[in-house]
């Protein structure tokens, strides 16, 4: 047993000493470039890491013989916002899609939509330096059916189907301080607003520059920010803006998009949830636009980080205590070194870098 306790001492004692040997017995001149070249130092877990969260919310009032008046009306709201997170060593490819519906019916108004979104990002960066990373990303924002203006007499076609669609491809880089928190500036970002549907293809809707075309091609500077703060326990604040600003055309006449999501959780199946959307973009109107809106439904989370750690926790209760207070003490023999070649081998300014390497007992005294 003493043996046993012994090889294993010497091998753990060999590679802490920042020595390492090939099949063949030599000894690789630096330990620090080997541990550097197989050990992710980005501070971020490597593989996948997947988050997402599915919201339903229904509202509904029936009245009937009531005396103060009213109307039956429905409501429903469907939310699903999914991150697909991968990490390794210096390099990362983040996706984010965002899909939302909902409507109100009545017997006035009939069926109206009252949420509309479709949001995709992905983005893909290599780690320059400590939180700097170089990235380039691709982003489409649409919606999903026809918007109308109803105030209009008749009402008025506002939006469809990717009309207007924005499609923003940009390279730069990204700050990250932590996983909360990120900046990216990207100096050379394209934007193409394109307009599929034949009624809404006018000179000046959505910046067209005249009849019938269906796109407007932009290049500019991005940048963006998420900061997600937790407020409380079980209440997160997720915040997320964009400017964009056209080289060729009004360099100071921003383009605005922020989107807040307060989300305040019940239990594990129901959450409060207030979100709030502000849009500038003079190509749309030359006004701010402002939308909110305040629910309580059933919401449904995925946190695959979760589920690994709970893993992680149920093998470290499952490997029995291993007491070692019994355990006498290991002499081992004292071997004496050649100091003018271990500092040769070891000593960081005096590394040949021409040498890959050398003889692990040339360190031995003979």
């Amino acid at each position: 047993m003493r043996l046993i306790f012994s090889l294993i001492f010497l091998t753990l004692s060999f590679f802490s000493s920042a020595q390492f040997l090939d099949t063949s017995g030599n000894l690789i001149i630096d330990g620090r470039k080997y541990l550097k070249s197989k050990v992710d130092t980005t501070g971020r877990k490597s593989g996948w890491e997947i988050y997402g969260a599915n919201t339903l919310t229904v509202n509904q009032n029936t009245f009937s013989n009531w005396m103060a008046g009213g109307e039956n009306s429905v409501s429903l709201n469907a939310k699903t916002d999914y991150e697909f997170n991968f990490r390794k060593k210096k390099h990362f490819w983040d996706n984010r899609f965002i899909l939302e519906y909902g409507f109100l019916d009545n017997k006035t108004n009939g069926t109206r939509k009252t949420a509309d979104n479709i949001n995709l990002t992905t983005s893909y960066g290599y780690l320059i330096k400590e939180k700097w990373y170089l990235t380039s990303s691709l982003n489409v924002r649409s919606q999903f059916s026809a918007g109308y203006d109803y105030s209009a007499t008749p009402k008025k076609k506002l939006s469809n189907l990717f009309a207007p669609a924005y499609v923003t491809i940009g390279i730069g880089a990204n700050y990250t301080p932590h996983s909360n928190f990120s900046i990216s500036f990207q100096p050379l970002t394209s934007r193409t607003t394109i307009v599929a549907d034949k009624d809404l293809q006018k000179k000046g809707t959505y910046g067209l520059r005249k009849d019938g075309d269906t796109f407007l091609f932009e290049v500019g500077a991005y940048l963006g920010s998420r900061y997600k703060l937790k407020l409380f326990e079980n209440v997160t604040y997720d915040n997320n803006i964009g400017i964009f600003s056209n080289y060729s055309n009004k360099f100071y006449n921003l383009d605005i998009v922020y989107a807040g999501l307060l989300d305040m959780k019940i239990n594990n199946f129901m959450s409060t949830q207030l979100t709030i959307n502000l849009i500038y973009d003079e190509d749309q109107v030359k006004e701010t636009q402002f939308k909110q809106a305040l629910g309580i439904g059933l919401t449904y989370k995925i946190d695959s980080t979760k589920k690994n750690s709970k893993k992680r926790k149920r093998k470290r209760e499952i490997l029995p205590y291993f007491d070692t207070s019994g355990i006498s003490p290991i002499h081992l023999p004292r071997i004496k070194l050649d100091k003018q070649n271990y500092d040769r081998v070891f000593e960081k300014n005096t590394i040949d870098e021409n040498s890959t390497y050398i003889k692990s007992e040339s360190i031995f005294l003979e």
